[in-house]
Parts: C-alpha cells; structure tokens; sequence
C-alpha cells in the first residue's frame, strides 16, 4: 500500500459535510435524533473519503455514554423467525448454523446473541430499542422453514446478513448451501455407479425454500448425460411419505436410483436412494451440507460489513455459496 495516503479523520468528514464532528459520529451510528437527509450526507462522505469508525471503539464509546461497563466484544444479533412452538436447536441443520455463526463470531472478538422474533410478540419497535440498547452493530437472519418478510426493523443502523431463501422482503446480503452443486455432486455419482434411470423425488415445499436450483441442476444434468429415453420426470411430493400417486410414478419411470431430499421416507419403496441435501451427520449415502461453514460464511460477511460501515438493506446485493460435499459413492 501506497504509505503516503492520507488516513481520513471524522473532522475531515465534518467539513465536507459542513458540520461538527459530534454530527457524524451520530449519523454514522444511525442515531434518529439526526434527520435522514443528514445522515445520507455523512455516510456519503465518509464513504467517498474512506472512512469508518472501528466497530470496538464505537461500543466502547456508547457504553461509556450509556453508563454500562464496558465489554470487550462488540455487539452482534442472530435473529431467528420461527414459530413459537418450534424447538430449532433440536433440528442439526439449524443448531448448525447457529453454532458455526456464533463460533465464527467470537474469534473477531464479537458476542452473537440470538433473539426470537415470537419473543417479542413480533413487536419491531420494540425489538429496535433493544438493539439499540444493547448497541447493536450486525444482524444476521436465520434460516426458516417458509418463506417470510420482515417489517419495522430500524435497518440503517446495522449491517444486514441472511442465511437461505426465507427471507423474500428486504432483500439483503445472502449466504446459503450452493444448492446447484449438490445436485449435480449427487447425479455425477449415480452416474459413476452404473445408474442411467435416475429419478428426482423432493418436497415440493423443499423446492420452493431452495428457488428451485435443485431442479435446474437436475434437468441440466439429464439433458448432459443421458439419452431423451432415459431421462425420466421429476415428482414432487405434498408429504413427508410415498403416497399412492408416488407409486404411479415409479411403476410408470421404473427408476433404478433415487435422488431425494429425504431419504429415509423412500427407503421402504425397495429403490437405492441417495440423498443430496444431508446434515454433516446424516448416516445416509450421499451429498452433506456445510452448514457449520454456512454459519462461519455468514458471520464473516456480517463482519466485513461491519467494519466497512455499510449499513441498511444494500443497493447491490451479493449472495455466497457454500459448496457442500460428497462422501464415497454408492457401491454397485
């Protein structure tokens, strides 16, 4: 790096804006008591001038302000969306992510606190003064099992992540599974065992959850790999279990392996299944999310958000994938 640039100080950006330097460091923290127009002049300038204030400073300072000790890790939230009677920590998939977000956060020297939704009665406002309080700096949204938009949340001052396809309102920075690859990691290896009759069979809800990349990946690799003969068409299945029009479906393609989301509700059909969307620890053949590494992905960008001072749903949007992996291919 070029040592002769200048480091920019927030007096620098207080008179490119033409006001005090007390002025900035409220907009630049996104405090309401500085009208929006202003805030937008500041975080301009700030941003045209490259600088920022380090997140460690900027909770220290508002300890010291608010009369709380003062911690040594900077605030961070993980908010979870799921209904009140679901007990998410018992599902590894979403334990998982939680974990490897909040593991991720401690080693930046930052305390990932998670809060429900449902525990404050969807209430956002009050939400907003308890992040607020607790000086919040990066939300990261967890996963869900539906689709969900969130409203009311005062999203100027934090920096903004999310983890899968549930969140559909605001659009935000995004990290999830490489949902493309894991099919084609899954089809790949049922051709590499012999299998030439491969059939898809999903939750239709699944697909939906996952913008139907499964399916894209699927239909390109048919059409890459077999005859039009033995390409054979997708099911989509409403429950959990083979139900009588499955049966159909099976005794009409006659697939010689499955493909599925859910291999233990197909394995009573007698067909070879292989997985493509397994827990690190699922015991069933087949392709295994990272989803520790999604949670790590996760915190790494709400961090570097952080630290650029880059708050408030995004112009331009990025999503990371992260690539799952295959264990040993089926036998013969």
């Amino acid at each position: 790096m070029d040592g002769s640039r200048k480091s920019f100080t927030m007096q620098d950006v207080a008179r490119a804006v033409g006001c005090h330097a007390s002025t900035v460091s409220l907009a630049l923290r996104g405090d309401a008591r500085i009208p929006e127009k202003t805030r937008r002049k500041v975080s301009e300038a700030a941003t045209r001038l490259g600088y920022t204030i380090h997140p460690m400073i900027s909770a220290w300072v508002s300890a010291r302000r608010a009369g709380r000790p003062v911690l040594g890790r900077i605030g961070a939230a993980y908010l979870t969306c799921h209904p009140q009677d679901f007990r998410w920590r018992e599902n590894e998939h979403f334990r998982n992510i939680y974990e490897g977000a909040r593991d991720r956060a401690e080693t930046y020297g930052y305390s990932l606190s998670e809060f429900r939704l449902d525990d404050y009665s969807r209430d956002t406002a009050r939400l907003n003064q308890v992040l607020a309080t607790r000086n919040v700096q990066g939300l990261i949204i967890g996963p869900t099992l539906e689709h969900h938009t969130l409203e009311g949340l005062d999203w100027s001052r934090l920096s903004l992540v999310t983890v899968g396809y549930g969140l559909i309102e605001p659009i935000v920075h995004r990290v999830t599974e490489d949902h493309y690859l894991g099919m084609k990691l899954a089809f790949e290896s049922c051709l590499a065992s012999g299998h030439r009759r491969i059939g898809l069979v999903l939750m239709r809800q699944h697909n939906a959850m996952r913008r139907e990349r499964w399916v894209g990946a699927y239909l390109s690799a048919q059409y890459q790999h077999l005859k039009p003969k033995e390409r054979l068409p997708m099911y989509l299945a409403s429950g959990g279990k083979p139900a009588t029009p499955a049966s159909r479906w099976q005794n009409k393609n006659r697939p010689d392996i499955l493909l599925t989301d859910d291999p233990a509700a197909w394995r009573g059909t007698g067909i070879p299944t292989m997985g493509f969307a397994l827990s690190t620890s699922h015991p069933y053949e087949g392709v295994h999310e990272n989803n520790r590494g999604i949670g790590r992905h996760a915190t790494d960008l709400m961090v570097s958000l952080v630290q650029r001072n880059e708050r408030g749903i995004p112009k331009v949007r990025q999503t990371v994938l992260v690539e799952p992996s295959l264990n040993a291919p089926l036998a013969e």
